[in-house]
């Protein structure tokens, strides 16, 4: 993505922010939340796209943490995995102050750890424990409990 294009990512997520009474440090939270990122420089054009879809979605009323919904209504072989994903998830978020961590956050320390995109909705059992080992190794790293 072009530096243009950042930039006006960039405004687009100040202008949502205002719009939505949001301030700075507010922000940098859900930020955080969103994408493991305070700052919006160190962000990439996905990371832009999750923070603007975030605040779209904030904006409709859609419910923070709606995205893990999906979680209770898997079949049974893959729930009792996902469950704990959905708790790893909370306690990473407690430990950052941000409530959950998104999804999409999740998802990429998934990526990184198993090296393969990584959509938790479609993942089956046997990935899921493999997501659950990499969120616990992610979990010691930031020294959450």
């Amino acid at each position: 993505m072009d530096a243009l294009k950042k930039q006006s990512r960039i405004r687009a997520v100040h202008a949502a922010c205002r719009a939505q009474g949001i301030d700075e440090e507010t922000r940098k939270a859900l930020q955080l939340q969103v994408t493991g990122k305070a700052s919006l420089k160190d962000m990439s054009a996905r990371d832009l796209s999750d923070v603007l879809d975030y605040l779209n979605r904030q904006a409709r009323g859609v419910q923070p943490g709606a995205e893990w919904r999906f979680v209770f209504k898997l079949p049974a072989e893959r729930k009792a995995m996902a469950a704990k994903v959905y708790r790893l998830a909370e306690k990473l978020g407690a430990a950052r102050g941000v409530g959950i961590m998104s999804k999409r956050y999740i998802e990429g320390i998934a990526e990184q750890m198993l090296g393969a995109d990584t959509v938790l909705e479609f993942c089956d059992a046997s990935t899921l424990h493999k997501v659950v080992q990499a969120l616990e190794v992610h979990l010691k790293r930031v020294g959450a409990k």
